[in-house]
Formats: C-alpha cells, structure tokens, sequence
C-alpha cells in the first residue's frame, strides 16, 4: 500500500530561530513532510527573509504565505487551503521534535482507508525548564503531557486530519482572538468525526515559557480564548468562586475587628477561606516533596506565587474573553451550540 502524502502547515511570527530549528527538524524526519505550508503573520526579525530563501533552495518543498497581523487560526486555514496533498499535518514552530514524529503522526491514514483525523501526543520535558518560574510551571501542571487516545483533544501542536475533513467541519475558527481554536475544533472533531486515531508516543516537545510575566500572558491569553468561544465556565466558576472566597476571607479579619465586630463571627467567617488556603499549601508542600524525589528541586515560593497569580491572570482573561465573544465570536458559538457541545 502507498503511504498518504502530507502536508505539513504552521504558523509563524518573529519566530526566525524556532524556525530554522523547524526547518533542520522536519529534514531529519524519518518520513519526511511532502510539502510545508507556513503562513507568516508579518515578520520583522528576518523569519519571511528567512523562509522565502527556503522556498527557494531548501531540501523540502516549502510554500511560504504572508497576512500581516493574521491571527493563528486565520493563518492555518490559510495554509490548508494551498496544501496539495490529501492528509495535512499541523504543529507549531517552536517545539522540538524527535525524527519519528512525523512518521508516527501520519502512519494510520496509510493503513485505515475513511481515517478522518489522528490525535497526537506531545509533552514538556524538565531538562528544558531553565527558569525558577518555569520550572513552578512544569510542577503545578504534573509535567504537561498528553499521551493521545482516540478521545484526546489533541493540540495544533501534533495532529492530523484528512483536507476534506478539515474543511467539512468549517476550519479553526477566525473569530477568536488567539487562543481556544485548536480545543474548539477538537470539540468539534470529537463530536462530529466518526473515525479518528492517536499516535500515543509523545515526540513533540512544547518549548514553554521562561518568565513569570510570559507565563502570566499566556494564561490570560488562553483563557480569554475560552471565554470568547463560551467553554469552560465550569471551571471558571468552581476557581473564581474559590479565589473570591480566599480573598474575602483574607479581608474579613481586619475590616471586622476595624467594625468591632465579635471575635466569635470573624471565626466563623474566616474558617473556610482559611481552610482553602491551608488546601493549597498541602498541595504545594506535596508538590515540592514528590518534585525534590525525582531529584527536580522547585521552588515553593515561586510554586505559590506563579499558582495564584496564574489564576487571577486566567480569570481575568476568561471575563474579558466572555463579554468579547458575546458581540464578536458569535459564529463559533453557534458551531458549538450546532454540534450539541455545551459550555462546561
């Protein structure tokens, strides 16, 4: 049987070094990409300059695109649109990649003939954590790693669909600002694909941030994108209402005895924001101590700061998210609410 022929497409801005680590990586494939897509979003750090040499000379076939200020999920579209080939293969510049991910990614589309989709793995390793904060990060998220099955909701990072799949469900969709598209669509995917695979090996390595302020960004930046396409309130609510309470709770002590009010009520009002607390620092100490076996030293400090700022920073994106979607991410709402997929 001949093996399908991929396209592999990405998006791209001011990314010139991950780039040139895309480009050498995918060379050292053991199956190589058939063709790459990238859609620039309007680089000015030498990437387009970077990519229009390859398209030229380079060792794979390259079609590079430019949409200056085009969002991700617009700029893969985008790409998919111009790939020649049946099957695309989606990533990010920007991760690492051992050579048989490729291979092992596209693999069941050459044995399984109605094949619509491949959910892939991925992973964060420690040794690429050079920061206290980063390192806080790997810990609070036990690792980050996802060892796909059939019913992942597999990231642009690492997954493969069939091109008229892909369109049949419509695309990522461009209403939402930067984030949520991927999980949108793998919504999509699990509630309207009837044939989908997993590569379950993780060889896609998602290069994380380094600093306090790139990890709040992005917390704020991914739950925006929930908010805007009306998922996760679940989880909104369940961590909003536990951190409002913490802080009451942390206020209630000083504006009471401000007020004089009786002992008695300050310590029934505080008990449960402080058992909260005293939750989260049993968690930390737990963290910390299952991390330092692993021979992983992590900081409880910089482990309780990242963990309540990230948080804040989540939910303050998820509110700005939910009152943006409301007037400008509404066709990716009615995709969802189409497809019976609810808001928790």
């Amino acid at each position: 049987m001949s093996m399908a022929q991929t396209s592999l497409i990405a998006t791209v801005y001011n990314d010139r070094e991950g780039t040139e680590l895309f480009l050498a990586r995918m060379e050292e494939q053991t199956r190589r990409p058939d063709e790459i897509i990238v859609c620039d979003a309007g680089s000015t750090d030498g990437t387009w300059e970077l990519l229009r040499r390859y398209e030229a000379s380079g060792a794979i076939p390259l079609v590079a695109l430019q949409e200056r200020k085009c969002r991700p999920a617009r700029g893969r579209n985008l790409a998919a649109s111009m790939a020649q080939h049946a099957t695309l293969t989606v990533t990010d510049i920007g991760c690492g990649w051992e050579p048989q991910w490729l291979e092992e990614l596209v693999a069941p589309f050459d044995s399984i003939a109605d094949l619509e989709a491949v959910m892939g793995s991925w992973k964060v390793r420690w040794e690429d954590q050079q920061t206290h904060w980063a390192k806080a990060d790997y810990a609070l998220q036990n690792g980050l790693e996802l060892r796909a099955t059939p019913r992942s909701h597999a990231a642009n990072r690492a997954i493969a669909y069939r091109k008229d799949f892909y369109f049949r469900l419509g695309g990522l969709p461009e209403d939402l600002s930067f984030a949520a598209d991927d999980m949108t669509f793998a919504l999509l995917i699990q509630n309207l694909g009837t044939a989908i695979a997993a590569a379950p090996e993780p060889r896609c390595y998602w290069l994380r941030p380094q600093s306090l302020g790139q990890l709040l960004r992005e917390a704020r930046r991914n739950f925006r994108g929930n908010g805007e396409a009306g998922i996760g309130l679940k989880h909104f609510v369940l961590v909003g209402g536990r951190l409002i309470a913490e802080l009451l709770g942390a206020l209630i002590v000083p504006i009471g005895l401000a007020l004089h009010l009786p002992v008695a009520i300050l310590i029934a009002a505080a008990v449960l924001p402080a058992g909260s607390i005293f939750l989260r620092a049993l968690r930390w100490r737990e963290i910390v101590r299952r991390f330092g076996e692993r021979g992983c030293a992590v900081s409880p400090v910089h482990l309780a700061v990242l963990d309540y700022l990230s948080r804040w920073y989540g939910l303050r994106g998820y509110m700005q998210g939910m009152v943006h979607g409301f007037r400008h991410c509404m066709t990716c709402r009615v995709r969802l609410r189409s497809a019976k997929i609810s808001w928790a």
